[in-house]
């Protein structure tokens, strides 16, 4: 079926030679439009599959405009621009585009970009509807359950939570009674771990104020549409009702969702609040609309078995699918940020779409990944991880694809490849970001058309490979460089995941140090070694530059160190000390980058410019020799060996 194409575009010569090459291709151009508004006029009789959008247009309004309409109607677009500028592509990556294209390109270039869009659209939207399909198959099973109120709310939280991030929720079963027994509110504390309240135990606990929330709910007895509000229009929100921002003080959060239910005339509601500022999209929105009127349903089957929280704890550790142990196994946190990453793992690892996994070195990306692996279908083949910062550059092509006898000097013989060796099951390709471009380009090839040529080959093997990629670069930068093929990474960031550094991630630190204290003591047959709290407040203090990992090394560095069964002293760079109480007595903040340059500058002061080797800044830091360069590349730090 031919592709329907709008094309935004200002300039008559580039918009007509865009009509000509998708046409050529088969496919239709149902409308080109030189400016927002004429796009806009076109909207209204067209839905496109997909939008060719010049960033800069006639008139006031720009192509970013028009992309917030398209995001909000979901209709797929691809940037076309004749700036691929940093500060373009940070704009441009807001907004959520398929693909960008840089003037000028080739017709080759034009076609791979609507095929990479088409196929992160398609497995979007094949995402939502199993997705979907999945929590009404779940909702109807709860429905039917016979159990208390807050029981059967505690299963909806559960069911819905893997797919939509919030740390706290109210469900509201009547929004214009009296009762506020019938609202049920959740605060998640850790993976499938809820602390949870009826409405009036809240209020009673928090003080929230008894007319401001009862104000409130008519409020929202008064919409029926779905609504979301990040950022300022959440702040803006908090100034005009009392209770939100008495929400919003109380349980830290800066962003919300609402939808609306109606069941027999009774007015109820789903109230979503997160931690962060910008946590709900249109995709959580398309997702949860048609669920409505089931929820509908199983609120008043809940409502009708009134409140009874006998058989609960406000703390629960309850697990309603076996899949929260498999996922979480070796994951140590509950963290917001943390657990917004399993969550999105869950959601994507039974899909055979590619996952890009996001985070400086030291995060835990590799074991996410895992997770992601066991929690498929994939699971009983193999998962085959490829670090491609540690691979050679003349030897990754072979590593990958394989090569056959003789293909080159000492080829003899043949090797199978990663993606061979990872036929149906999970290949794991970590630090993508260090495939130089010769390559990036075959890689290409494989993940499009499933099947590779050895090197020195000639036959086609068909492969049937799941790929997962990592990286702790910014692709962004590099494909503003050049470092880094466009259509890549358009075509592997079908969907990202987010691993946050440990330093924006503090509330891990206590359980990731006693984890450590006592995975130590299994393994040696020792009593688990306790530390101070005193010691405990100087690592929430430090910034872990080389997070988890660097912070597994200097517990297991103490461990060895103290005589006693009492961690009570430990040692860490002074400069990050320094700094931090510097910055707590002062003198205003200095940015994450800041800190990061002196802790390394201080390293390599200590070490006299030495990075690799016994003694080095890079064994200070607990970093990779290449990590620690592209750091001090980065960060625009020079130091010559003295």
């Amino acid at each position: 079926m031919a592709t329907s194409i709008l094309i935004v575009e200002d300039q008559f010569i580039e918009a007509n030679d865009l009509r000509i090459t998708v046409e050529n291709a088969g496919h239709q151009v149902c409308g080109i439009a030189k400016s927002y508004d004429q796009a806009m006029t076109l909207l209204e009789k067209i839905r496109p599959d997909i939008v060719l959008l010049d960033i800069y247009l006639k008139g006031k309004l720009t192509g970013l405009d028009l992309a917030l309409v398209l995001t909000k109607e979901n209709i797929p677009f691809i940037y076309i621009s004749a700036n691929s500028n940093l500060s373009v592509l940070e704009a441009a990556k807001a907004t959520r585009p398929y693909g960008f294209l840089v003037k000028p390109f080739r017709e080759k270039d034009v076609l791979v970009a609507l095929d990479i869009a088409s196929y992160r659209h398609n497995h979007t939207a094949e995402l939502i509807s199993k997705h979907e399909g999945l929590l009404t198959a779940i909702l109807k099973h709860i429905m039917g359950e016979r159990l208390p109120a807050m029981e059967k709310m505690l299963m909806v939280v559960k069911a819905i939570n893997p797919y939509i991030p919030f740390d706290y929720i109210h469900f509201d079963t009547d929004c214009n009674g009296p009762d506020l027994n019938q609202v049920f509110c959740f605060h998640r504390t850790g993976y499938d771990q809820y602390e949870y309240w009826t409405g009036q135990q809240i209020l009673n606990d928090y003080d929230l104020g008894y007319q401001a929330y009862m104000d409130w709910r008519k409020i929202i007895a008064s919409s029926n549409s779905t609504k979301i509000e990040n950022g300022q229009d959440f702040e803006i929100a908090r100034s005009k009702y009392p209770f939100l921002d008495n929400i919003s003080k109380k349980f830290g959060v800066l962003s919300r969702m609402v939808l609306p239910l109606l069941n027999d005339d009774k007015h109820m509601s789903i109230r979503m609040y997160s931690k962060g500022r910008d946590s709900f999209k249109t995709d959580h929105q398309e997702l949860m609309n048609p669920l409505r009127p089931l929820l509908a349903v199983v609120f008043g089957k809940a409502q009708d078995k009134g409140v009874n929280t006998s058989n609960l704890s406000r703390h629960t550790d309850m697990a309603i699918v076996e899949t929260g142990t498999l996922l979480t196994e070796g994951i140590v946190g509950k963290s917001p940020k943390l657990l917004n990453a399993l969550d999105q793992a869950l959601q994507v690892a039974n899909f055979d779409m590619s996952v890009l996994v996001l985070g400086e070195t030291g995060v835990g990306k590799e074991g996410l990944v895992q997770a992601i692996h066991r929690l498929s279908n994939r699971n009983k083949k193999p998962l085959i991880k490829v670090n491609c910062a540690a691979i050679p550059v003349s030897l990754i092509e072979s590593e990958l694809f394989g090569h056959e006898k003789g293909a080159f000097t000492g080829a003899f013989e043949r090797r199978i490849g990663k993606f061979e060796q990872a036929h149906g099951g999970t290949l794991f390709l970590d630090e993508i970001g260090e495939i130089p471009l010769e390559v990036q380009t075959k890689l290409l090839r494989v993940l499009q058309e499933k099947e590779l040529e050895r090197v020195g080959g000639r036959t086609t093997i068909k492969v049937d490979v799941r790929v997962v990629a990592a990286t702790n670069r910014n692709l962004h930068e590099d494909v503003a460089a050049g470092r880094f093929r466009m259509d890549l990474y358009y075509r592997i960031n079908v969907f990202p995941i987010f691993l946050a550094p440990l330093r924006e991630r503090k509330e891990d630190i206590p359980l990731l140090t006693h984890y450590f204290l006592q995975q130590h003591a299994r393994k040696t047959g020792t009593p688990v070694k306790q530390i101070t709290s005193a010691v405990l407040n100087k690592l929430l203090a430090y910034s872990w530059p080389g997070n988890i990992r660097e912070l597994l090394h200097l517990v297991e560095r103490h461990i060895i160190l103290s005589s006693s069964d009492v961690i009570s002293t430990i040692e860490l760079p002074e400069n990050i000390v320094t700094a931090i109480d510097d910055l707590l007595e002062d003198k205003g903040f200095r940015s994450i980058a800041e800190v990061d340059k002196a802790h390394i500058m201080a390293a390599l002061h200590k070490s006299n410019g030495r990075v690799s080797g016994k003694g080095g800044a890079a064994e200070m830091l607990n970093l990779p020799p290449t990590t620690l360069n592209s750091k001090m590349k980065k960060l625009g730090i020079s130091w010559k060996f003295r």
